[in-house]
């Protein structure tokens, strides 16, 4: 008799039904690897301490870098006023976006090669925008009925508009030292609030210089 001939198919047969359980698990992994992205977005890249810039004698508060080259960033800074000629001191809270166009690497090619050696990087241009508030009864949203209609022209005094220009000089620290931080930054900047705008605009007495301030300010980045 003639041996009838084995009609399994082999691994390699294009008529192989293909489990779909690997096809779920796929699926699965990658909606957990998504949420798990969403959660480790919310880790703050740095903390930062800074002086002045509007939002009181000193700020401190944690934010967060992205974009391909990370050159936006958003910070969230809590800042004390002492009290002066006031009766306390007060708290302010800040959102602040920055926008960071260019880098410059100063250091040199050896140095840039190699991961175990610091890089110093040089910002030439940093440009901010942010919101702060002053918490106190002395500060409303809206205008009290106290002031002639259109007094200050929908001018808050708890909420203040702020924009800055600045620089900054960053040190990558050699991987091989990192323990914190990967990077630290001193910068400073050049800045102005909507309020001070507002007055060179209807005192002509008020100059460029009455309305800018200086900041200086810390970051160190754990990213």
């Amino acid at each position: 008799m003639q041996a009838v001939a084995d009609e399994t198919t082999t691994d390699n047969s294009p008529w192989e039904v293909t489990d779909s359980t690997d096809v779920q698990q796929s699926k699965y992994e990658q909606r957990i690897q998504r949420i798990q992205n969403i959660w480790a977005s919310l880790i703050p890249t740095h903390f930062l301490i800074q002086n002045a810039g509007n939002m009181g004698i000193v700020s401190a508060g944690i934010g967060w870098s992205y974009g391909k080259r990370r050159q936006f960033e958003t910070d969230l800074l809590f800042g004390y006023i002492p009290k002066h000629d006031s009766s306390r001191g007060k708290l302010t809270t800040t959102v602040k976006g920055n926008y960071i166009p260019w880098s410059l690497n100063l250091s040199s090619r050896e140095q840039q090669s190699s991961p175990n050696k610091g890089q110093w990087i040089f910002f030439p241009l940093t440009t901010s925008l942010y919101l702060n508030t002053v918490y106190g009864h002395e500060f409303w949203k809206s205008q009290p009925g106290r002031y002639p209609d259109s007094y200050y022209d929908f001018m808050s005094t708890k909420f203040r508009l702020n924009i800055a220009l600045g620089q900054r000089i960053t040190f990558q620290i050699p991987e091989n030292k990192r323990r914190r931080h990967s990077r630290m930054s001193l910068f400073y900047e050049v800045g102005t609030c909507d309020l001070y705008i507002r007055s060179i605009f209807q005192d002509s007495s008020v100059k460029l210089s009455d309305i800018l301030g200086l900041s200086i300010g810390l970051k160190f980045f754990t990213q």
